[in-house]
C-alpha cells in the first residue's frame, strides 16, 4: 500500500535546505579559480553538461544544475510517469503525473537525497520496495552519483592543451510511460580561467534609502543579495518581465509562475510551477525576513573576452522593479578582471 510522509517531503528534507542555505554564501565567495571545480584550480575543472534531451522526452523541462554536486531536476507536465533507475537498473523515482513518489528501500534513493560522501550509504544497502509519496507535485531535484566529477579521468594531454574537452560520458535510463530513453550527457574539461566576470551594483534607483543591495561575485553564476526596509511592498521583475521576487514586511517570496525561478531556485526552494492557463503571479515564501540573496543571471558573463589580460566592463545589466505603484531600476554592469599570475613569486 502506498505510503505518504509528513509534508509530502524526505524525513531529511529539513536538513537539506538548512545546509543548502547556510552554505550558499560560501559557494558564491568561491574563488575564480574553483568554478564549481572538482579538481585542480590551477589544472582547470570538470563539469557535467546536460546533452539533448531526446524527441521521446521532449514534453519534460529537465535542468541539470551546480549546487554543492551537480543536481538533476526534472518536473514532468504529462500524463505519463516518469520511471528513474539506478545503476543496476531498480526504480527508485517516479515522477508524475501527479506526485512524486521515491522507494525508500532503494540505497539510490537515500544516496541521491544527501549530500554525504557517497560511501556513507552503501550501494548495496537496499532492501525490499517501500514506495512513499515524497513530493506533492511531478517535481523532483536529486544529486544523482553518476554525474559526480571527482572520478573521472583527466588525461595529462588534455591538461597540457589548455583547451574546452569532452572527458567521458554519463546517462540515467529512465522510462516515460511504457517507453525506455535515456537522459544524457557528457562532462567536459574546462582550463583555469584567464580571469573572471565579477559584478557590481552602480544605482539602485528608486530603492536609496530604502535598500541595501550588494552583488556576491566569484563564479560564473554572480548573486545579488538584497535587505528591503521600505513600507511599501517590493517587486523585482524577471527576464521576462514577470513578478520574480517580492519583498515586504511579511518576508520574501518567490513566484513559482517566473521562468527565471525556474532557472535560479536553490534546492529545496519552492519549485516552479508551469504556467499554461496564463495565471497570475503564484507566490511562495523563501524567507520570513526582508533580506535574500539570489543567483542573477542578467549579471551573468560567459561570452568571449577580447583581450583577457586588461580589465574592462563587459556588460551592463538592470532588473525593473515596483515599488508599490512605481517603477524604477536596479542597475549593474560586469568588469573583466585577469587573474594576475603568481608564477615565480
Amino acid at each position: 500500500m502506498m505510503r505518504y510522509l509528513n509534508h509530502g517531503r524526505p524525513p531529511r528534507g529539513r536538513l537539506l535546505v538548512a545546509f543548502l542555505t547556510a552554505t550558499l554564501t560560501l559557494l558564491w565567495a568561491a574563488t575564480a579559480h574553483s568554478h564549481g571545480s572538482d579538481s585542480d584550480g590551477d589544472k582547470g575543472s570538470i563539469r557535467a553538461v546536460l546533452d539533448p534531451i531526446p524527441p521521446a522526452l521532449s514534453q519534460l523541462r529537465v535542468q541539470l544544475r551546480k549546487t554543492l554536486a551537480p543536481q538533476l531536476l526534472v518536473a514532468n507536465p504529462t500524463d505519463k510517469s516518469l520511471t528513474i533507475h539506478d545503476e543496476a537498473g531498480r526504480p527508485f523515482l517516479r515522477i508524475g503525473p501527479e506526485h512524486t513518489e521515491g522507494d525508500l528501500g532503494a540505497a539510490a534513493f537515500h544516496r541521491t537525497n544527501t549530500l554525504m560522501a557517497p560511501g556513507a550509504i552503501p550501494a548495496e544497502a537496499s532492501e525490499d520496495p517501500r514506495w512513499a509519496v515524497v513530493e506533492a507535485t511531478p517535481n523532483w531535484g536529486w544529486f544523482d552519483l553518476r554525474l559526480r566529477t571527482e572520478v573521472v579521468d583527466l588525461p595529462h594531454k588534455v591538461i597540457d592543451a589548455g583547451e574546452r574537452s569532452p572527458v567521458g560520458q554519463w546517462s540515467i535510463p529512465v522510462r516515460l510511460g511504457d517507453t525506455e530513453s535515456l537522459i544524457s550527457g557528457h562532462f567536459e574539461y574546462v582550463p583555469a580561467p584567464a580571469g573572471i566576470a565579477q559584478a557590481k551594483v552602480v544605482d539602485i534607483g528608486a530603492l536609496k534609502g530604502q535598500a541595501l543591495i550588494r552583488a556576491m561575485p566569484g563564479s560564473d553564476r554572480p548573486g545579488l543579495f538584497l535587505s528591503y526596509r521600505g513600507d511599501s511592498s517590493l517587486v523585482l521583475m524577471g527576464e521576462q518581465d514577470e513578478p520574480f521576487l517580492r519583498f515586504s514586511s511579511q518576508g520574501v517570496e518567490a513566484n513559482r509562475h517566473s521562468p527565471t525561478w525556474a532557472n535560479v531556485a536553490p534546492a529545496g526552494a519552492p519549485s516552479f510551477l508551469d504556467n499554461q492557463a496564463g495565471a497570475e503571479a503564484r507566490w511562495a515564501k523563501v524567507s520570513d525576513g526582508q533580506s535574500y540573496g539570489w543567483i542573477e543571471p542578467r549579471a551573468a558573463y560567459a561570452d568571449r573576452v577580447e583581450n583577457p589580460k586588461r580589465p574592462g566592463v563587459v556588460k551592463r545589466w538592470q532588473i525593473p522593479i515596483r515599488i508599490g505603484d512605481s517603477s524604477s531600476r536596479i542597475e549593474g554592469l560586469t568588469e573583466w578582471l585577469p587573474v594576475e599570475s603568481i608564477a615565480g613569486k
